[in-house]
């Protein structure tokens, strides 16, 4: 099990535990998948973090994929010249790692 904040949540990764309200109830249960959808709705109720099975971030983004995933965690935040700077200079560091990963698997 893993604690994730939600900006790192991915479709696909399954909740280790149950995501409740401050009144202990429910809102998703135990082993749900998550889903784009999903993301957001907890996103949008001010949901922080998440308890995701397995070492899920470490597992289950490469470079690339963090690369395309930007424009997803700024999309809220387009409108803040430092954040905009900020997302360019992840895309550039993630850019460059990717880069460099394929590089040292001989992929290019």
């Amino acid at each position: 099990m893993q604690n994730i904040p939600l900006s790192l949540a991915q479709p696909g990764m399954k909740l280790a535990k149950a995501i409740t309200k401050a009144n202990g109830m429910p809102i998703v249960g135990v082993g749900i998948e998550l889903t784009e959808t999903l993301i957001d709705r907890l996103d949008s109720m001010g949901i922080d973090t998440v308890s995701i099975v397995g070492d899920a971030v470490s597992a289950s983004q490469n470079p690339s994929e963090r690369v395309q995933r930007l424009d997803h965690l700024f999309r809220r935040l387009e409108g803040d010249p430092n954040m905009v700077k900020v997302k360019a200079h992840l895309r550039e560091y993630f850019t460059i790692k990717a880069a460099a990963d394929a590089a040292k698997q001989g992929k290019g």
